[in-house]
């Protein structure tokens, strides 16, 4: 699967019937969003901050301004 950041929305692609994970940098899981199709657009209602962003085996740290 790949995760793209753009603003605050992510594109997940390759990644059908995963789960897209957001947690905080201590490992508190914050959400997560069942991926329907082979690309998905989530738009994320986060507070500024660094977040880690996982889905199967890919992991991202993202920072949000």
């Amino acid at each position: 699967p790949t995760i793209k950041i753009q603003n605050k929305s992510v594109t997940v692609q390759d990644a059908q019937g995963m789960t897209l994970e957001i947690m905080s940098l201590t490992g508190k899981a914050i959400a997560a969003y069942k991926i329907e199709g082979p690309s998905q657009r989530i738009e994320l209602n986060l507070a500024k901050g660094c977040y880690i962003l996982k889905v199967g085996k890919t992991v991202r740290k993202v920072t949000l301004r």
